[in-house]
């Protein structure tokens, strides 16, 4: 009974965000969430517990985001689960556990076989065969993982009588992702990963028990793009001028550093248009024919820098 209840608790948050969805208000960094969905009549034995998730201030790409959620009373079990919406971190999305309900998956042993690299499975387990399954898939995956367990009913049966509830919350959870990301847009899920790419996140929790009244609610989190110690220059100074075959071979890219180590595979834009009185062009790629040009680099993603401008000449 202990272990069905166990199983049910790790994605009972779908269940309850599903129903609370209508009531979310998105709110300030740190949060108390106020009751908005009760899985049963308050009685003389019931407790209200409250979910408080809290992130770094002033939180910056490249530094520690911190977010932790704690509840009360202190024994209370919970789930979040974080969802990019901006910037470059939309379409990440995590399930957190709780240190006590990860314990007790990793407490469920699965065959070494099942693991995807058997000589390093060691003592292989619930919790691993979870996270093998959903890290750094799309959030379908989330419906494959519920046939697996399904699949592999006759080795959890002794644990856990029944895998039905736990398939239903799996779908519902990805209806509650779909919710903010659309399905036409590729997303990355995890199980148990911190947040770590600039944009803005929803956080949300619930906290499920016996004797407890649900609670559930949304938390807004933003990470800044750093920009202390960024800088972007050219990685090539162009000529007075250049021919038309000295344009097409040119290196027109632009470097980022930060705190003077190289940025690989920077986010930069660049923007080329004609000066006044030539040819008018206008575009992100090079030109080749004669004129006189400028170009821009603005730097994205999340790193943050002054543009760089410059111009250039091409001769026939």
């Amino acid at each position: 009974m202990q272990s069905k209840r166990i199983f049910s608790l790790v994605l009972a948050v779908v269940l309850a965000c599903t129903a609370a969805s209508p009531a979310f208000a998105a709110t300030s960094r740190t949060v108390n969430f106020p009751i908005r969905w009760n899985q049963q009549q308050l009685g003389e034995e019931n407790t209200v517990a409250s979910i408080r998730i809290t992130a770094a201030k002033n939180a910056v790409y490249g530094s520690p985001i911190d977010l932790t959620i704690t509840a009360e009373p202190a024994e209370t079990q919970y789930i979040a689960v974080v969802i990019g919406t901006g910037g470059e971190a939309k379409g990440f999305v995590t399930l957190l556990l709780p240190e006590k309900v990860r314990i007790l998956l990793e407490l469920i042993p699965l065959p070494a076989s099942m693991a995807a690299n058997v000589e390093k499975a060691g003592n292989f387990n619930l919790y691993q065969y979870l996270k093998q399954l959903i890290d750094g898939s799309d959030a379908d995956v989330l419906l494959r993982v519920a046939e697996e367990l399904t699949a592999v009913m006759d080795v959890l049966k002794y644990y856990m009588p029944s895998l039905s509830d736990f398939v239903t919350s799996m779908r519902q959870a990805l209806n509650l992702i779909r919710r903010f990301l659309p399905a036409s847009m590729a997303t990355r899920i995890y199980l148990d990963e911190q947040p770590t790419d600039s944009g803005n996140y929803l956080a949300g929790a619930v906290t499920l028990g016996d004797d407890q009244l649900n609670t559930a609610g949304l938390a807004t989190i933003s990470v800044a793009r750093k920009s202390a110690g960024v800088r972007m220059y050219w990685t090539d100074q162009t000529p007075a001028s250049m021919t038309v075959e000295e344009a097409k071979a040119f290196d027109f890219s632009a470097v980022t550093e930060d705190n003077g180590t190289i940025v690989q595979n920077s986010k930069v834009s660049y923007v080329y248009k004609n000066k006044q009185g030539t040819a008018r062009y206008q575009s992100d790629v090079p030109p080749t024919e004669p004129g006189e040009y400028t170009q821009t680099a603005e730097l994205g993603g999340n790193y943050k820098a002054e543009k760089i401008s410059r111009s250039f000449k091409i001769v026939a």
